[in-house]
């Protein structure tokens, strides 16, 4: 694992791990469907943020997730 991918790792929200970018759909990385159910957001907080390349421009991605959290994260409803 690259020390870049290592740090995103780490996380901010409760100890929940960052998803590897790379797994989630179009709309997880927009920030409107959550990026660990996958169901759409109507409330939200932000779980963290980690870097995705497409292609060759990588660029920081905020991840958002359900409120409450929802029961695919450690400790959820």
């Amino acid at each position: 694992m690259s020390e870049g991918l290592a740090a995103q790792r780490d996380v901010a929200l409760g100890g929940i791990e960052l998803p590897d970018p790379d797994t989630l759909t179009g709309p997880q990385l927009e920030g409107w469907q959550c990026a660990l159910c996958g169901r759409r957001l109507y409330a939200d907080q932000l779980l963290g943020t980690v870097v995705w390349a497409c292609g060759s421009r990588p660029q920081e991605v905020e991840l958002w997730v359900c409120r409450p959290l929802c029961r695919e994260a450690p400790g959820g409803a």
